[in-house]
């Protein structure tokens, strides 16, 4: 799967057949389709790769006393894994349209996502980092923008940015934090000030 992922990363699952796939990774194009019939297929074999990185690399993080600390921390976990299978976030689009069951694995992937970031606002509320809300749905908005934020990040940065993977992971892990500045408490702030980023600057 290593050497379709990079395949996929330089030239796009649009623009790669299966042969040209299989010639790629080396094996007989009747061995690979007896594995993966299709690119959908494939594409959801990586996904699933992706999703199992991620989880492996988030239960090695040691937890920080701090909510706000271990958000920052598992977001920049995560956004090195979205740069690592990064084909799948430049083509999000193209990938949902063509491959419904990828499209309905995203659904239900999404969800998860969901309570986790429940959980972790909950978590910071009970810390008195962050405030209660101040009307109905209001973190749920938040977690809208949130995803919105992390399924797009690396696309936009692609085009408007000229930095290194480790200087746009912490550049965008750390635009994320600021989602969560304006809900937090003035215990959050000093947290937040006392989170150490090296990140480059938006120009």
């Amino acid at each position: 799967m290593s050497k379709a992922l990079a395949l996929y990363n330089r030239d796009g699952v649009s623009n790669v057949s299966i042969r040209q796939l299989a010639k790629d990774v080396g094996i007989a194009h009747s061995n690979l389709i007896y594995h993966y019939p299709t690119h959908e297929d494939i594409v959801l074999g990586l996904h699933d790769l992706m999703l199992r990185e991620a989880l492996e690399l988030n239960t090695g993080l040691v937890q920080n006393d701090s909510p706000l600390k271990s958000l920052y921390e598992t977001t920049k976990t995560g956004f090195s894994v979205v740069y690592e299978f990064r084909f799948f976030f430049k083509e999000l689009q193209y990938i949902c349209k063509a491959f419904s069951k990828v499209k309905e694995v995203l659904r239900q992937v999404e969800k998860v996502r969901y309570v986790m970031y429940k959980k972790v606002i909950g978590d910071m509320i009970a810390s008195d980092l962050i405030r209660s809300e101040e009307f109905d749905g209001e973190f749920d908005d938040l977690i809208v923008r949130i995803k919105i934020y992390s399924d797009h990040w690396l696309e936009s940065s692609s085009i408007y940015d000229d930095l290194s993977k480790e200087e746009k992971i912490n550049k965008y892990s750390y635009l994320l934090l600021q989602h969560i500045y304006p809900y937090l408490t003035d215990k959050g702030k000093d947290e937040f000030k006392r989170i150490q980023i090296t990140t480059t600057k938006p120009h």
